[in-house]
């Protein structure tokens, strides 16, 4: 499709998203569609009902203004009722069909279909009616991907019928749903909960950061909630911007991919380039006491679980969903416990800090290699500034 390319005014200032061509023209880039799912008048994440409403996320959102679905002949544009950088919402307009969505940037920049098909149902978009919910929390507070806890939600929520269908989202610091679950039947004043992996579209790991859970109901609209949680969630945000009080957020936790590998009190000896007999350091050392516990800093599969006159007790964890590299812990006490070949996840206990091999001190020597791996044609990569990372959150 051909688009016709306007200018915006000179001297105007750079508009979110985009760029210049030197002389003075700003140029707005074309606007990119990740994914689509349903927020109102939905039977399931992308089958919504004409009148309700979707929410479109990607890059260059900010200059959207307008949102195309796909028509019987032709695409039908609507303005959309909200736009951030990171995504806009649209109602589905009369007269749309099944297909793939489109957005149109404000220079009649229009974006590649989205990957994903909106189902646009003959279903007529019903209210749920209101909801509360009377009681929430979650738990952990602290969350890892692919980690040996995920965060749940436990929850109840009232209504004005015995049973009711519900939609429970994952929502990020930006106010972006990034993934939904459908509950259906659910009795009013039961006991439910919900967990999250941490995975969002097409099986990627969502970022580090905040997320919080919105119970709603089919139809997208949220549940209120019971003045008890109102009163917990404002002393949550309050304790969180003067950073004071241990208030929480009963709905919100944070997620993070990698986890601190000792679980004990540590200081950082040698790193990268250190001197040693006949070759240089190729890791990084964390002083801790003998028998401090060491766990997983990201989950994987065991590729090697042996001994090494220099390492002592060592395992490589080739990690998961991390561009093939690997992590490898070394002089521990006694071999670890856990078999080639086995599955870890994040924050699982691999084995103690020792001094076993050429260690003058108990420490952790950590290595991290690039894909494909430790000894398996990828490069030794300096840890420390990973490590310092994870050490400041976990």
């Amino acid at each position: 499709m051909l688009a016709c390319l306007t200018f915006a005014g000179i001297g105007s200032g750079t508009a979110s998203g985009a760029t210049s061509s030197g002389g003075g023209f700003v140029i707005p880039e074309t606007p990119k569609v990740s994914d689509v799912i349903c927020l109102t008048g939905c039977t399931k994440l992308r089958e919504v009902s004409v009148g309700g409403s979707v929410q479109i996320t990607g890059s260059s959102m900010g200059s959207v203004s307008s949102v195309a679905f796909r028509g019987p002949k032709k695409n039908i544009r609507v303005k959309p009722d909200l736009v951030t950088k990171t995504r806009v919402e649209a109602t589905v307009p009369d007269g749309a069909v099944t297909g793939r969505v489109r957005v149109v940037s404000n220079t009649n920049s229009v974006s590649e279909p989205s990957g994903q098909t909106l189902t646009v149902s003959g279903e007529k978009f019903k209210r749920t009616g209101k909801l509360t919910l009377t009681d929430a929390s979650t738990s952990p507070r602290k969350a890892f991907q692919f980690g040996i806890r995920r965060p749940v939600l436990n929850f109840v929520v009232n209504g004005a019928t015995p049973t009711v269908n519900l939609r429970v989202d994952i929502v990020n610091a930006s106010g972006d749903v990034v993934r939904s679950r459908f509950l259906d039947g659910v009795a009013t004043g039961s006991v439910e909960k919900v967990g999250w992996s941490g995975l969002v579209s097409k099986g990627r790991t969502a970022p580090n950061g905040a997320y919080h859970f919105v119970v709603r109901g089919n139809d997208g609209v949220a549940a209120s909630l019971s003045t008890r949680l109102k009163v917990q969630r404002r002393q949550a945000a309050q304790a969180s911007r003067t950073g004071r009080g241990k208030a929480v957020d009963p709905l919100g936790f944070r997620m993070y991919g990698f986890i601190f590998p000792v679980r004990a009190p540590h200081s950082y000896g040698d790193g990268i380039g250190a001197p040693r007999a006949g070759h240089t350091h190729q890791g990084q050392d964390v002083m801790a006491a003998c028998g401090s516990r060491m766990v997983a800093a990201r989950a994987g599969t065991v590729y090697y679980n042996d001994y090494d006159s220099a390492a002592g007790w060592y395992i490589v964890i080739n990690t998961r969903a991390n561009g093939g590299r690997s992590m490898a812990y070394m002089h521990m006490p006694r071999q670890s416990p856990l078999k080639v070949g086995a599955r870890v996840k994040t924050g699982q206990p691999i084995g103690r800090v020792g001094e076993t091999g050429d260690a003058t001190a108990c420490h952790l020597h950590f290595e991290l290699w690039s894909g494909p791996g430790w000894y398996q044609g990828g490069t030794f990569l300096n840890p420390t500034p990973s490590l310092k990372a994870w050490d400041r959150y976990s």
